[in-house]
């Protein structure tokens, strides 16, 4: 039936199709050259259609064929059945496996359709995920049967990570090793298959996959001493005698951030305190991934302590068994985190467990990760997030360097997009540069890096989730945003501001085997009066423009958000007058008075008219008795804005009647007064009078 040319069948074949749809089964075509044994084909969702197709007058096309129906259950027939592992919903032949869900080598995987041939075409993914930091996946081939010489079109990839954009760790082929071993906490691996090839002597392959804790403990000892592996940093204890309890203290003088598991500690009986001791000015940083409590009615439990000794006081935190939790949902996600932070530079773990009854039973256990976090080098930690930090202008080192995080244990259970934020809040009369002296290659091609006079901008689709490195002010505009294959010419990039802004880092997709890009930078906190918010009393007066000098020749940018409150303790005219030597367009800087209003915290209201650079001159006498009025200067640019406001305050006496505020309150309280005594005369006049006609 048909022949096969090049790589396709032509004018005929024979499809088995699956319920799924069409285009994925495996197919054949041409002459039987096999004759024996015969050729096999699977399908295992609820029906199937084995379609012969002829596009062409032959003398003569037929095939023999035989069918069952193969429980899937049956151990002793042809069929195969992938174990331990779930096929992901509306996918052709993706299947999703879990450490938790797999007993030793209980897992098994498979092409479409093994013992069979696979189908034409094909692109399968299976995802291998660990829920512990230690634990690696071992792969050993049992069966690889792929067509000779057919390695570009017939092959199986592995990746260190969730997607086929994470680092490629090996190439399977037709004469490939069986025995893999790789690390977690993401194993992707992308079966592709093209057209099917004569004389259809392959099968595919299958494979166990096995969970190996890699949580190692040394010879007895009663000291309970830190150890440290290199990469992820593991910390666990010296074997201690079961008459023993468990006793640990990790300080930040070791090691700075690092993992720590209770299942390389399996000989304590019941008790185990884990003690996070930091220097100061740190905190402690915890994130719990896996537990697993058994016992009913909280005979075992974990409670979490701030400070350095188990105390009633202290107690943060308490789980109750029986309570299970994985760092990953049955969907193979990573869950949300949970997280302590300390109020100083110490935390306690508490843990009471059940000792198990048999050798096959699990032992309650617990694992997670810490950070000992300097707040004084690296910001205040903000309560509830992983990576958000604040300087601030008083409290915070003047001057300091930032870097890009994500590289501490406790980001191992983040997967997917990535955003952190250094807020940078300046005291009164102080203000904050930022400078980006360093940044590596970002991942996506989908955005790339303009810098002109209003600063640098990300250019993109509106609905693209790219890498992004961007400073914005407290309003969440965007002042400046790197992305893409940025010049490293252009750097260094300077936001200098007299407001609160922020350094934001997001990636698009994170996970712990391919982190986001690198960066360096440093920020600086200066006194100075240049911008703020400021409340003048003055009936006239003038504010000019400071004389400020560049720091730096290429992409310095002055983002100012400048607000005056004139306040006046008289009914007046009130005539501004605003002016500037610049020919600047708007987007710039500009100036605008604003209404006064109690209900914005600027007390900025309706804008009552905007000055542009390019207007070089402008008067504006607002209406009688506006007595206060709210200038703002907003700018964004690499030259300094130059401008003067010049205000007086015209007293017309002819229309005062009472020239002050207060005054006008105090006739209003006369008059008010004034009322009340004439209806308490008039209800006196009508009382006599009624009581002389009586």
């Amino acid at each position: 039936m048909g022949i096969y040319y090049f790589s396709s069948c032509v004018s005929g074949h024979l499809e088995l199709v699956d319920s799924f749809g069409q285009g994925s089964g495996p197919r054949i075509c041409g002459k039987d050259e096999r004759l024996a044994p015969p050729i096999i084909m699977f399908a295992d969702r609820e029906s199937a259609v084995l379609n012969f197709r002829i596009e062409e007058a032959t003398s003569r096309s037929q095939f023999l064929a035989y069918f069952s129906f193969t429980s899937l259950t049956n151990v002793h027939g042809l069929a195969f059945r992938p174990k331990g592992g779930r096929r992901i919903e509306h996918t052709i032949c993706d299947w999703l496996y879990q450490d938790f869900s797999c007993n030793k080598d209980s897992c098994t995987l498979a092409s479409p359709g093994f013992p069979g041939i696979y189908g034409t075409n094909l692109y399968c993914k299976y995802h291998i995920t660990t829920s512990s930091v230690h634990t690696q996946v071992r792969l050993q081939f049992l069966t690889l049967s792929l067509p000779l010489n057919h390695c570009g079109t017939h092959y199986i990839s592995v990746y260190q990570g969730p997607t086929s954009n994470s680092p490629l760790i090996t190439t399977i082929c037709d004469k490939s090793k069986k025995d893999h071993t790789f690390p977690g906490p993401n194993v992707l691996l992308e079966f592709r298959a093209g057209a099917a090839i004569p004389p259809y002597d392959y099968t595919g392959f299958v494979a166990t996959i096995e969970f190996i804790d890699d949580v190692s403990t040394q010879s007895a000892s009663t000291a309970a001493t830190l150890e440290v592996s290199p990469y992820p940093a593991i910390a666990v204890q010296r074997n201690l005698r079961n008459d023993q309890s468990c006793e640990m203290t990790i300080k930040s003088a070791d090691i700075k951030s690092g993992h720590f598991d209770l299942r390389g500690m399996q000989n304590w009986k019941t008790n185990c305190t884990i003690r996070f001791e930091g220097k100061e000015p740190e905190i402690v940083h915890i994130s719990l991934f896996n537990y697993v409590l058994k016992a009913s009615s909280c005979e075992s439990f974990i409670e979490i302590y701030d400070g350095p000794d188990v105390r009633p006081k202290d107690k943060t935190k308490r789980l109750c068994s029986p309570v299970e939790n994985h760092a990953r949902d049955t969907n193979g996600m990573f869950r949300e985190r949970q997280m302590f932070v300390s109020s100083g530079n110490h935390m306690t773990l508490f843990v009471r467990r059940l000792m198990a009854n048999n050798q096959n039973e699990e032992t309650e256990f617990l694992d997670g990760a810490y950070s000992f976090f300097n707040v004084l080098e690296r910001g205040t930690l903000q309560p509830e997030t992983l990576c958000d930090v604040n300087y601030n202008g008083r409290s915070s080192s003047s001057r300091g360097k930032l870097k890009h995080p994500g590289t501490e244990q406790i980001f191992w259970n983040v997967e997917g997009q990535l955003r952190c934020s250094q807020n940078l809040i300046p005291a009164t009369n102080q203000s904050i540069s930022i400078k980006v002296i360093s940044l590596n290659k970002m991942s996506s091609d989908l955005c790339y890096t303009e810098c002109g006079d209003n600063g640098c901008r990300c250019v993109k689709n509106a609905t693209s989730i790219v890498d992004q490195l961007y400073v914005i002010s407290t309003n969440d505009d965007i002042l400046s945003c790197i992305c893409g294959d940025f010049q490293a010419e252009w750097l260094p990039v300077t936001v200098k501001s007299w407001s609160p802004i922020k350094l934001v880092y997001s990636v698009s997709k994170y996970s712990w085997s391919n982190k986001g890009f690198e960066y360096s930078a440093e920020y600086s906190f200066k006194d100075d009066m240049v911008c703020g918010y400021r409340v003048i009393n003055q009936h006239t007066g003038i504010l000019e423009s400071p004389i400020m000098i560049r720091d730096s020749p290429l992409n310095f940018y002055y983002h100012q958000d400048c607000t005056w409150l004139l306040d006046s303790n008289v009914e007046r005219h009130l005539t501004i007058e605003i002016g500037s030597s610049q020919s600047r367009p708007c987007t710039a800087w500009n100036i605008s008075i604003h209404e006064y209003s109690e209900r914005s915290d600027d007390k900025a209201g309706q804008v009552l008219y905007t000055f542009c650079p390019r207007d070089k001159n402008a008067t504006n006498t607002l209406p009688w008795q506006m007595n206060i009025v709210v200038i703002k200067l907003r700018a964004m640019t690499q030259t300094p804005p130059q401008y003067y406001i010049k205000w007086r305050s015209d007293v017309d006496r002819a229309r005062l009647s009472g020239s002050t505020a207060h005054t006008a309150a105090a006739n209003r309280s006369l008059k008010l007064t004034n009322n009340w005594t004439i209806l308490l005369i008039t209800i006196i006049f009508v009382y006599v009078k009624q009581m002389k006609n009586s």
